[in-house]
């Protein structure tokens, strides 16, 4: 894939008016926007304002455009995708609506953030056996994972790439697994969509869902939740309403007639300003192209990889290849327990450098806009703040 010219970077920057103050590394956490994101939503508050309601019909095929360009990125149909609010709600509707029972067993990895933890713990009290994938270094053990496959495990549910070292899945191969074993795959997507390419159908995933306010450069409170066609009516609304039937809109005669579509878990009114921000963030994905958007991110985390260990610094996410993601982790040598990163985060912060703490990590997470300008700088002022 063609790299990026200087000049096409430096129009990109324009959108993103944090860099005129921050080096922002902290994408893996919650991301600035972008002026198109802004923008949008300025122009649903306008219409809002000026036309109430009445500008409608314009709402509703935007909310089905952004739709459409969601499934797009993730290589789906339309009608596999719903809005959600967050992780969170797209993880509960699969876990409380795939119906599992006493004896059914659920894997997770042992360093799941908490997204992708309690929907399932919620679970145990109706005798469902949650189990855990152990860590190998940084990594997965992926060896281990077969062995805990058992005639009771129903589903796999994990991380794209996990929050505190940045381990990323190799998820055609997890996904070929599950479907050989039928075993449902659950993905939590929100550490990758955006960051690298996916093809859902390609790469057998089941179930998807992650918010906009990570990789995807959209606000918190709006995401994205998919469901493969096949398993739409087999998984059971955990929340409904108005908009979760046939005809919404035939408010005098009620007719227990669920959507045939994902848009059965958009149980009542969209979000439509927050859609209309989503929709603009997407859109700046696809014209830039997720493609060339990973090769930027790994070349920028090269760079960071290696200014860091010449600097004596303990990496601590994993370097293979096709594990790597937008997160690089580190930590002090002398401070084995990251006792001392909170500080080191503060006086980074004080620089105007925004990176974060994780998992006693400290943790980078550059984007596509990041420059190698700004990766030196960094590793200078990590340099300086270390050794004042």
């Amino acid at each position: 894939m063609p790299s990026f010219q200087k000049d096409e970077i430096e129009r990109y920057r324009e959108m993103f008016p944090v860099t005129r103050e921050w080096i922002y590394l902290n994408h893996a956490g919650v991301a600035p926007i972008s002026r198109p994101v802004a923008e949008a939503v300025e122009t649903f508050n306008r219409l809002a304002l000026e036309q109430g309601y009445t500008g409608a019909g314009v709402w509703h095929k935007r909310i089905e455009e952004t739709r459409a360009d969601c499934a797009r990125l993730i290589g789906a149909s339309p009608e596999e995708i719903a809005f959600v609010k967050n992780t969170s709600h797209g993880l509960s509707l699969v876990a409380r609506g795939l119906d599992l029972k006493e004896g059914d067993e659920v894997l997770i990895s042992e360093i799941e953030f908490p997204s992708n933890v309690y929907p399932w713990m919620a679970l145990e009290k109706s005798g469902v056996v949650l189990k855990k994938i152990p860590t190998r270094g940084p990594e997965l053990n992926l060896d281990h994972l077969e062995k805990l496959i058992t005639e009771k495990t129903r589903v796999l549910s994990l991380s794209s790439a996990q929050y505190g070292n940045g381990y990323r899945l190799p998820i055609a191969d997890i996904g070929r697994l599950c479907r050989d074993m039928g075993i449902y795959f659950v993905l939590d997507a929100i550490q990758t969509l955006g960051a690298f390419p996916l093809d859902v159908a390609r790469e057998q995933v089941d179930f998807l869902t992650a918010d906009a306010h990570k990789w995807m450069l959209g606000h918190e409170g709006i995401g994205l939740f998919y469901a493969r066609k096949a398993l739409i009516e087999k998984l059971e609304p955990a929340l409904l309403g108005w908009n979760s039937v046939a005809r919404p809109l035939d408010f005098d005669h009620i007719h227990f007639n669920l959507k045939p579509d994902a848009g059965r878990f958009e149980e009542g009114s969209h979000n439509a300003l927050s859609i209309y921000g989503l929709g603009a963030a997407v859109s700046l994905l696809l014209e830039v192209g997720v493609e060339r958007i990973s090769e930027r991110i790994l070349g920028l985390t090269d760079r960071l990889i290696q200014g860091l260990q010449a600097q004596g610094l303990q990496i601590t996410n994993s370097l293979e290849p096709r594990h790597r993601s937008g997160i690089v982790t580190l930590r002090l040598p002398e401070d084995p327990e990251g006792q001392k990163l909170p500080d080191l985060e503060r006086r980074l912060f004080s620089k105007k450098i925004y990176a974060s703490v994780r998992r006693q990590n400290l943790r980078f997470s550059p984007h596509f806009y990041n420059t190698d300008d700004e990766i030196a700088q960094v590793l200078e002022t990590l340099k300086s703040v270390r050794h004042p």
